[in-house]
């Protein structure tokens, strides 16, 4: 049976959280709370436009009456008193423009509809920003959105980082009862740093292939409203250090959880917090590295995980090789004690940059880092990444920045042996004295000659082709899919 048009059609959030709504008063389009807002503003697409539903108009339901939304010169929509559905003006269709993670932009004539913070919107906007972002409710989707690349569509108009640094609030997901294809996923982590990058791509990328997935901001409190997306979402995913406050704190049942390892200090400390046992009552237990995969069953813990491996975007960070060596980056903390040791050695790193007579530039600490969407940004600026920890065990950088084209050299831990042997960098030897010698050696061999530095730059980037989320992100969906399913 044929749906009516207004069974079509979507309600649209704002990425405040709002709902638009018709002022019943002025006729205008409006926002405003969710709770106290009319449901009587719908997008209806236009399936008449060509290569799929990429158009449509907003309408005006009163009581069954459909009335569009036509916009004047005050840049507002109103309603339409003269014209029906089928006799629009060619200004009140809307152009649909799919983003990312469900993120949708809405344009005419080169302006974008915008939800201003007064509770106005308008068509004036001509670039799309914060303010210009919305999502929908239901099932509804358009063709195209699953598969939507930001590289196609972030050109000029877009505010690209403002639009990749807004994160979708899960509450208005809830309100929205978005129905996606495949499972709704909620990540309790780190909105910031390298946690921040996987995560925001996981997102991205998922979303890609019919999930739902959206980032829980595990600095914050969530204690009011955490009741209202355990039923919404089928599945948490935290790092191991997140468990005992998901689930103590928050209550989210241990079975609804897919707990996730980043690195061999979080198998050790959730064992001490809660025992071997812990693992098995999990959906779901993944590591991030073939290392941390034989820690864990080194450490005892009898259920035996899934490798999720970490990608990259490699047209993110790839960009055209430096000429010439003169700067040696370094993208993570100078510095980190855990259980007393020293891991992270960043003084090694910077003292063999200067017995090489080159600059040294450091992306940020922990504490104070720059954003991860900077990350491509830092790469550019520099000719070489030196990593020098004593532990990792699936770090970011020395993809990253083999993707840039730059030379990576690495203490031969976590995953990057394995990425070093497919042509991802140099490794380098792990005691502290051998580290400086030989990467002070290598990198005044390859500032002295430019030639060889090129070339070994084209190889680690040509070799980053491997890194792409393209071929990890299938580990994910086993992970997701292989969950123990168990009834209350």
């Amino acid at each position: 049976m044929d749906r009516s048009p207004i069974e079509q059609g979507v309600r649209l959030f704002t990425a405040f959280g709002t709902v638009l709504y018709v002022d019943p008063t002025s006729g205008k389009l409006r926002h405003g709370p969710f709770e106290n807002s009319p449901a009587n503003a719908f997008f209806l697409a236009d399936q008449r436009s060509k290569g799929g539903i990429d158009e449509g108009t907003i309408v005006h339901d009163l009581q069954g009456q459909l009335r569009p939304l036509t916009y004047g010169g005050d840049q507002s929509l109103s309603v339409s008193q003269t014209l029906g559905l089928g006799e629009l003006v060619s200004g009140s269709r809307l152009e649909l423009i799919p983003l990312e993670r469900g993120l949708i932009a809405l344009r005419v004539d080169g302006r974008f509809l915008s939800a201003i913070p007064d509770g106005c919107v308008s068509l004036s906007a001509q670039v799309c920003s914060t303010w210009e972002l919305f999502l929908t409710s239901g099932a509804w989707r358009p063709d195209g959105c699953a598969g939507a690349s930001n590289r196609n569509v972030y050109t000029r108009g877009f505010d690209k980082k403002k639009i990749e640094s807004y994160i979708v609030n899960p509450m208005i997901r809830v309100r929205a009862n978005a129905q996606p294809r495949a499972k709704k996923l909620l990540i309790y982590g780190y909105t910031k740093w390298s946690h921040g990058r996987v995560y925001y791509d996981l997102c991205k990328q998922l979303y890609r292939l019919g999930y739902i997935v959206d980032l829980l901001d595990w600095q914050a409190s969530h204690s009011t409203y955490i009741k209202q997306l355990i039923p919404y979402y089928d599945l948490f995913i935290t790092a191991l250090d997140g468990v005992g406050i998901l689930a103590d704190m928050y209550g989210v049942p241990y079975e609804k959880i897919i707990a996730v390892s980043h690195h061999e200090f979080d198998i050790r400390m959730l064992i001490e917090q809660k025992g071997m046992q812990i693992f098995d009552r999990f959906a779901n237990y993944g590591v991030v590295s073939e290392f941390l995969y034989c820690v864990s069953l080194m450490r005892g813990v009898s259920r035996v995980p899934k490798i999720a491996s970490v990608g990259i975007d490699y047209l993110e960070f790839s960009s055209e090789i430096s000429e010439r060596l003169q700067t040696v980056g370094y993208a993570s903390s100078m510095s980190v004690k855990t259980y007393g040791v020293e891991w992270k050695r960043g003084d090694l790193a910077e003292a063999a940059a200067r017995e090489a007579g080159l600059e040294f530039k450091v992306a940020g600490w922990t504490g104070k880092q720059i954003s991860f969407h900077e990350m491509n940004e830092f790469y550019r600026s520099v000719d070489a990444v030196v990593t020098s920890s004593l532990s990792e065990a699936a770090q970011l950088p020395v993809m990253e920045a083999a993707a840039a084209g730059r030379l990576v050299i690495g203490t031969p831990v976590g995953h990057f042996p394995l990425k070093a042997y497919q042509g991802g960098g140099i490794i380098a030897p792990v005691e502290a004295e051998k580290f400086k010698s030989f990467t002070a050696r290598t990198l005044r061999y390859y500032k002295e000659n430019p030639d060889a530095y090129k070339e070994k730059c084209r190889g680690i980037q040509a070799a980053a082709k491997q890194f792409d989320w393209q071929e990890s992100i299938g580990e994910w969906v086993d992970l997701i899919e292989a969950t123990r399913i168990r009834s209350n």
